[in-house]
């Protein structure tokens, strides 16, 4: 099992998709419903789906107003995705974890958080179960 779909709703969808777009590069956009819903396709399959506010999908669903997501990456990938949101413009915010891990914070258009982070809920779960 994977997670398959995060939906985000956006004030507007264009800047979104440019947004986007820039911080994910090797991700491919699909649109559908008379411009009102995109998604960010990865390789893997997932996606990010990008809903202007207000959309209603199958059985009254609707996408996140506020959202936070985090993505996991390698130390390496970590570096990489703080350099493209330098180059965005948008502001980064660091967190430690435990050593080695970290994170890098950040805020799309429409207030979303976004997260990187080195470390993984399995990680996570054998830290806590310790205690």
């Amino acid at each position: 099992m994977r997670l398959l779909e995060l939906h985000l709703e956006v004030s507007d969808l264009d800047r979104s998709l440019t947004f986007y777009s820039q911080l994910f590069p090797e991700a491919r956009v699909v649109g559908w419903d008379k411009k009102t819903a995109a998604a960010l396709v990865f390789d893997d399959g997932s996606a990010i789906g990008l809903w202007i506010a207000g959309k209603v999908g199958l059985k009254g669903s609707r996408a996140g107003d506020h959202v936070h997501y985090a993505v996991h990456v390698t130390h390496d990938e970590l570096e990489v995705m703080r350099t493209r949101l330098q180059a965005m413009d948008v502001e980064v915010f660091d967190h430690a974890w435990d050593p080695p891990h970290k994170s890098i914070y950040y805020f799309d258009p429409d207030g979303h958080q976004g997260e990187f982070i080195t470390k993984d809920w399995l990680q996570f779960l054998t830290t806590w179960e310790k205690k």
